[in-house]
């Protein structure tokens, strides 16, 4: 009878020392666990601090009213400084000791590649990176998701715009030496090839550098017509300043990694004519619908300043896991989040960010490419949905 009731003991005991392990990885009975890496300081820090802000606003405004099915959201964000052995280290906590559910909202391509496969390995979903790189939806995995247009789609669609509407076929490159700044420049080579061009003359450049004298000394001598940027923020308002100077009247375009209010609202002018293909657009008080008046108001309120372009990239993907994880119901999984994401068609944000949609073999999001220049400070629309033209 003593044996009985130690084996029935022993049995129980073994019962409930497994049910933690049989349960989702950082989803409990009160918390959804999201992790993040991003760039809150660093190179890249106006794009990481208005996405992350964006996103934990977000999920705050969730949990004040309950949070879902029960559940708050923990919205656990590390700082890379925008380099990639600290964004190795950060994904190394969000899995081993955080264990968090999902990964949103990562920015970096090269810091996203770096770690991937650690990622998805672990069997954690790679949600909507600030980055547009291929590689964040190709090749497909289940747990790969993307919100916008890819780097590679808005410059191959701002070279044929520019080309189409202006002749444009000297056509030259000025980029990062990094990940990034190869993705722009794999997509300058296809699009131009497709074109039946040759590449007039490019230059590269370190994401630290600051002194971009002898690189467009380089390409005004090529006497190029059209020079597309591989840039960020800071380098993108030196460099274009710095061929202004320099007398290069060629057009210049960026994409979206440039696509920002500070970008536009650098001193003395100094970015006036800059345009940019990108997948989302800045928002300013005299243009704002009333949708997105009231959002400024509520970040300013929280913040202290109006958005930037990096809370458009992050307000939709936001939105979206929100709905996802409402749809995935109280028994939440990772295959019912991805389940629930591959059900999105067509979706509005309503704050007018592309639409874009998932199914089970795609899960690259929007094709939208707006084309936007810089005019007195602010960014203003030139041309929607380039990528259709």
């Amino acid at each position: 009878m003593a044996l009985g009731k130690l084996f029935t003991t022993l049995a129980l005991t073994g019962a409930l020392s497994l049910s933690p392990a049989l349960a989702e990885r950082g989803v409990t009975d009160d918390e959804i666990i999201i992790g993040s890496h991003s760039a809150l300081s660093g190179p890249a820090a106006i794009w990481g601090v208005s996405s992350i802000n964006t996103a934990r606003l977000m999920f705050d405004e969730v949990n004040a009213k309950g949070g879902i099915h029960g559940r708050k959201i923990k919205f656990i964000v590390e700082d890379h400084q925008y380099q990639v052995p600290l964004a190795v280290k950060a994904v190394n906590k969000l899995i081993n000791r955080d264990k968090v559910f999902a990964i949103h909202m990562a920015l970096g391509t090269p810091h996203n590649n770096a770690v991937m496969r650690r990622v998805l390995s672990a069997g954690i979903p790679n949600l909507f990176p600030l980055t547009g790189a291929i590689s964040m939806t190709e090749p497909f995995h289940k747990l790969k998701f993307q919100a916008l247009s890819t780097y590679n789609q808005q410059t191959r669609a701002a070279i044929r715009y520019f080309h189409k509407n202006k002749g444009h076929e000297r056509i030259c490159a000025f980029y990062q030496d990094t990940d990034y700044g190869q993705e722009i420049k794999d997509a300058i080579d296809q699009e131009i090839a497709a074109l039946g061009l040759t590449l007039v003359a490019e230059t590269k450049h370190k994401s630290t550098e600051t002194e971009f004298v002898g690189g467009m000394t380089s390409l005004k001598n090529a006497n190029c017509d059209l020079i597309v940027f591989g840039t960020i923020i800071q380098d993108t308002i030196i460099a274009y300043a710095t061929a202004r100077k320099l007398g290069i009247t060629a057009d210049i375009v960026g994409s979206q990694a440039s696509n920002d209010n500070v970008v536009a609202a650098a001193k003395g002018g100094a970015t006036e004519g800059y345009f940019v293909a990108g997948a989302t657009r800045a928002m300013y008080e005299d243009t704002a619908t009333p949708a997105q008046m009231e959002f400024m108001k509520k970040y300013k309120a929280r913040y202290g300043e109006f958005p930037g372009v990096g809370t458009l990239y992050s307000y939709l993907p936001t939105k979206v896991l929100i709905e996802a994880l409402e749809k995935a119901g109280r028994d939440l999984t990772v295959d019912k989040l991805v389940a629930a994401l591959e059900t999105v068609k067509d979706y509005d944000d309503g704050l007018g960010t592309p639409l874009h949609t998932f199914t089970e073999t795609d899960h690259s999001g929007s094709d939208g490419v707006n084309l936007d220049i810089v005019r007195d400070g602010k960014l203003r629309p030139v041309a929607d949905r380039i990528d259709l033209q």
